[in-house]
C-alpha cells in the first residue's frame, strides 16, 4: 500500500502552489489512468483577524473556496468519466451569505464597505462550498459527463481547525461543541467517496452519510446564487493571471 501513497506538496491560499501542484498530478496521474475521486479537505477556520492568501483574497474565502474551485478545475480534464469530486463544506453554511459587493472583506477598492467577522467570513466560504459542489454538479451535467459532485457536512470535530481558538477554550470545545471523533468525522467523506454512483443525481449535500437539506441560501432552488458564483470564482482566477482549461477532456 505504502508505494502507491504519494504526498504532493499544495498551498491552497496560493494560486501559484495550485496551478504547479496540479501540473505535477497530471503528469503523474494522467499518465497512470486518470483521477476516480478528488476530495476537497482543507480548511481554515475563524481567523481573529482579517488574513490574505498570497493574491490578498480573504483567507478563508480564498483557500476554502476559490482555492478548491482553481485545483478541481484545473483537474477535471483527467478526472475518469464515472468519477466524482466531493467538497467538505459544514453546518456553518447556516450563518453565512454572499456578498458579491465584497466578497473578501477588502477595506480599500471595493464596491461596498464591509467588516469582517471571523466566524462570518467561515460561514461564507462553508456556504461557498456547497455552491460551488451544486455548480460543478450543473457545468457536467451541461457537459453531459458522468462525473458527479456533491458536498457533505463532516461533524463537529476536534482537530487543528480550532487553532485559532484561545488555548483556554479547548478542553470546553472537546467537550462542549465536538459531535464525533476523527474516524466518526471522516465517515461521511468517505461514504461520499465510495458509494455507488447511482446513489447520487449530483449536487447533493450530506451530513451522517445521508442526503441532507441545507440551509435556504445552500438549497438555491433557483440555480442563479451558484451561478453568479461560479462566474465571480472564475473571474477572480483568471484576474490574478491564471487560466482555467476546458471542464472536462474533449
Amino acid at each position: 500500500l505504502r508505494n502507491n501513497v504519494r504526498i504532493q506538496k499544495l498551498d491552497l491560499a496560493d494560486m501559484n502552489s495550485i496551478q504547479s501542484a496540479a501540473e505535477e498530478i497530471l503528469q503523474k496521474e494522467g499518465k497512470a489512468g486518470g483521477i476516480h475521486v478528488l476530495l476537497n479537505n482543507a480548511g481554515v477556520m475563524a481567523p481573529p483577524k482579517r488574513e490574505g492568501t498570497s493574491q490578498d483574497l480573504e483567507l478563508q474565502f480564498g483557500t476554502n473556496h476559490v482555492g478548491h474551485h482553481m485545483f478541481t478545475r484545473l483537474l477535471l480534464p483527467v478526472i475518469n468519466e464515472g468519477g466524482r469530486v466531493v467538497t467538505v463544506a459544514s453546518t456553518a453554511h447556516s450563518f453565512g451569505q454572499l456578498n458579491f459587493q465584497n466578497l473578501n472583506y477588502e477595506t480599500e477598492g471595493a464596491k461596498e464597505e464591509r467588516g469582517y467577522s471571523s466566524w462570518g467570513a467561515y460561514g461564507q466560504s462553508k456556504l461557498a462550498n456547497i455552491l460551488f459542489a451544486k455548480g460543478l454538479s450543473d457545468e457536467l451535467q451541461s457537459a453531459n459527463s458522468s462525473i458527479k459532485s456533491v458536498s457533505l457536512h463532516p461533524g463537529v470535530i476536534g482537530t487543528n481547525l480550532w487553532r485559532y481558538s484561545p488555548k483556554w477554550t479547548k478542553p470546553f470545545l472537546n467537550a462542549l461543541m465536538t459531535d464525533k471523533n476523527v474516524e466518526q468525522g471522516a465517515a461521511t467523506s468517505v461514504y461520499c467517496c465510495l458509494v455507488d454512483g447511482d446513489e447520487f443525481e449530483g449536487g447533493e449535500y450530506l451530513s451522517d452519510c445521508q442526503i441532507a437539506e441545507p440551509k435556504e441560501f445552500g438549497k438555491d432552488e433557483s440555480g442563479s446564487l451558484r451561478k453568479k458564483l461560479w462566474n465571480a470564482t472564475e473571474k477572480m482566477i483568471e484576474e490574478n493571471g491564471f487560466g482555467l482549461p476546458n471542464l472536462i477532456r474533449k
